[in-house]
């Protein structure tokens, strides 16, 4: 057990820690997607390079285990700065954060994390007297257990600082009874009771957080941070600190749902998704014919409603008229047998790829094929209600254009938010139709009323956003080329000065030739010049550093797709990566049982890669199941443990570096974590960026070819 047992903890903490760690930057940066590569890019960056370094450290046992111990410590800090971070940018609390400051952020503390834990895995090396293999078998095997652990036990029943101080707490007491003795006991003592403090600390730091704002309470529930802020009479919650609902505010509410409704007031069925807690239901039931589905993915959503929101709206809650569904309302839309006269999207603007899924074309087709032929389907994003910038103008006519895909007739209503209505059937938003249906329905509204609407229906704002809309780019957003997102993000970024703004304006003007194509012919050009040198050691180096960087490119691929289609990531993360994990761990355990270990047998699997690459392209055409996901991840991981030991078995032969080959494979890793999170995907697409991820392969199979070749003749 004692030679076991220190690779297996060093899996265990870092795939744990990994997971704590992009739940909570998903919290801190509202669940913004790009926080999730630019996270493992930092952390597969920092592992790399302190794996190479660690080639320069002295090596002892009580420095061995001492780096444990320091890790436990470092890792619950390293969530207390991020909480705080807040106040070193000069940010209010559920603020929109540039991406300077989520980038630097993700390199600080995955230096503290990462870079000792590549530190120990040449540790462990050394340790286990140069038996690389074993190791990487083993840390496998511990970040599978971690994984298992953290997913079925600590995120349904404790909160993310809770779950990170059990896990510290678990590898303290294991490192000590195996390697500990009664003097050392002190130590790790001491670690236990800093651990309870962090979680005593918990909910204070979240107040402070949220200061000068008062927050009553928090939860962690599988699909987000759940938080009930209070201001006088106002009661505000947020997920993963993306507003879901302020009440009272009559002017959301009634602005959500109004404009639609009296397209056809008689309307018998409607579906409503997202947002109805905060108000939109009572203003549905203003229509007396009027019943509503109502579908919320998160049950702790309504649970928190029921006991902060007034008796009035808990009762609406409770009305006969009104059916709450707990269920992803694509999920939802996509098995409902029931046909709609109104289908009310009352969802943020898309501004990541969970939210994204609901502004596509295909969903936006599932949603005509779910409304009658009097439908309407209605949503809203924020806007400008007298300057719409260049920025601006391309993410509202990408929704349009989207839109006009899957309806005949769309109209947008202009304001501060623009509410996109669309039908098979004419539309009206002129002023006099909507005020005599108000006056003759005598609906009592603040402010979608006969008096306020005679200025924000004026003919010409009207006539100015249609103009926009339509002479904008036409782009349409499909679930799996999400350019809303990016469009949402360029625009995010205009509210930054200096760099953030040139950065995504750059790449946005950049055609797919400089984002793919240049970058794969400077590849080629490495490769044709490290072949020419004909250094046997690069045969084994460069399908370690492809291996990385596609690995960690469809495993983001395989995430994005499947938060596409689903729209639970933050509850199946911990379950995904543990799918990869335990992959490497038996493809590092088929490599260790090989008899002989021999070049050719990297060309079998750089095949293997080149089949499950199709297998991934495919599948993106069809409706995948689940347990498909799942399996793919397990497939990838396979044959990225089998690579690696293979390739560093042929490579240890030529030079002793135990973390030259690990610390490629990460920074290869990082390199495509970083491309493919914030600029790839959202701007190529996902069945474009995995052509191009075939396409590289294929050349280092070739590469690889060359080298098989020289290797027999030599």
């Amino acid at each position: 057990m004692k030679d076991f047992l220190p690779p297996i903890l060093l899996g265990f903490l870092a795939l744990s820690f990994q997971i704590f760690l992009l739940r909570e930057f998903s919290v801190h940066f509202y669940g913004n997607e790009i926080t999730f590569g630019f996270i493992l890019a930092a952390w597969l960056l920092w592992g790399g390079l302190g794996s190479i370094a660690a080639s320069q450290l002295k090596y002892s046992p009580a420095r061995f285990i001492r780096a444990y111990y320091l890790v436990i410590l470092i890792f619950p800090a390293c969530l207390v700065g991020l909480r705080l971070s807040r106040f070193l940018l000069n940010l209010l609390p559920g603020e929109i954060t540039g991406i300077i400051p989520i980038l630097v952020s993700s390199l600080l503390l995955a230096l503290f994390v990462s870079f000792p834990l590549g530190i120990l895995f040449v540790f462990n090396a050394l340790f286990q007297k140069g038996n690389l293999y074993q190791v990487y078998l083993l840390e496998s095997f511990g970040s599978s257990v971690a994984g298992l652990l953290v997913y079925f036990v600590l995120i349904p029943f404790f909160s993310n600082w809770h779950g990170a101080a059990i896990i510290g707490a678990i590898v303290c007491l294991a490192a000590f009874l195996t390697f500990g003795g009664k003097k050392q006991i002190l130590f790790p003592l001491g670690i236990l009771v800093l651990l309870a403090l962090f979680c005593i600390f918990d909910f204070p730091s979240q107040k402070t957080y949220w200061k000068p704002f008062q927050l009553i309470k928090s939860k962690d529930s599988p699909y987000g941070k759940l938080q009930v802020i209070q201001t006088e009479e106002q009661i505000s919650l947020y997920n993963n600190s993306l507003l879901d609902y302020t009440y009272p505010n009559l002017a959301s509410s009634e602005e959500s749902v109004h404009f639609a409704l009296l397209q056809n007031p008689q309307v018998e069925r409607v579906l409503l998704v997202g947002g109805g807690a905060g108000g939109s239901l009572a203003q549905i039931l203003k229509y007396p014919r009027t019943e509503v589905d109502y579908v919320e993915l998160d049950p702790e959503i309504i649970h928190m409603s029921f006991e902060f929101l007034p008796e009035k709206e808990r009762k609406i809650l409770k009305d006969k008229r009104v059916k709450i569904f707990y269920q992803d309302g694509r999920a939802f839309l996509e098995k409902t047998k029931e046909i709609y006269g109104m289908i009310i999207l009352n969802l943020p603007e898309p501004a990541t790829a969970q939210i994204n899924r609901f502004y596509t074309k295909q969903f936006f087709l599932k949603a005509r094929e779910k409304l009658n032929e009097q439908g309407v389907f209605s949503f809203r994003v924020p806007s400008a209600e007298n300057y719409i910038s260049p920025e601006l103008q391309d993410f509202l006519s990408s929704l349009y254009h989207t839109l006009k895909e899957a309806f005949p007739v769309v109209e947008v209503v202009p304001g501060d938010m623009n509410v996109f209505l669309a039908s098979s059937r004419p539309l009206t938003i002129k002023y006099e139709d909507l005020s005599h249906k108000i006056e003759s329905l005598n609906l009592r509204n603040t402010y979608i009323s006969p008096n306020l609407l005679f200025s924000r229906l004026n003919p010409l704002r009207v006539e100015m956003v249609k103009e926009k809309v339509l002479t904008g780019k036409k782009t349409i957003n499909l679930d799996f080329s999400p350019i809303s997102y990016f469009y949402n993000s360029v625009l995010w970024s205009t509210q930054f000065k200096g760099l953030e703004r040139n950065v995504f304006s750059f790449f946005s003007s950049l055609r797919p030739f400089w984002l793919l194509d240049f970058p794969l012919i400077l590849f080629i050009l490495l490769l044709i010049i490290l072949w020419l040198r004909k250094k046997k050691s690069s045969f084994f180096l460069v399908p370690l550093t492809v291996m990385g960087f596609t690995t960690i490119v469809a495993e983001i691929i395989v995430i994005v797709s499947f938060q596409i289609l689903f729209g639970y990531l933050y509850r199946s993360i911990a379950l995904l990566l543990t799918s990869f994990m335990f992959g490497l761990f038996l493809g590092s355990l088929r490599g260790k049982k090989r008899k002989r270990i021999e070049f050719g047998q990297l060309l079998l699997i750089q095949a293997g890669f080149l089949l499950l690459l199709l297998v991934q392209q495919f599948s993106l055409r069809m409706n995948p199941p689940e347990i498909l996901f799942f399996l793919y991840l397990l497939a990838l991981g396979f044959l990225g443990g089998d690579l690696f030991i293979v390739s560093n078995h042929l490579l240890l032969k030529e030079k002793k570096n135990y973390g030259l080959g690990y610390g490629l494979d990460l920074l290869g890793s990082f390199v495509g974590a970083l491309a493919a999170s914030s600029l790839l995907i959202p701007l190529v697409g996902l069945p474009h960026l995995l052509r191009y991820l075939f396409i590289l392969n294929s050349f280092c199979f070739l590469f690889l070819i060359g080298g098989w070749k020289k290797n027999r003749m030599e």
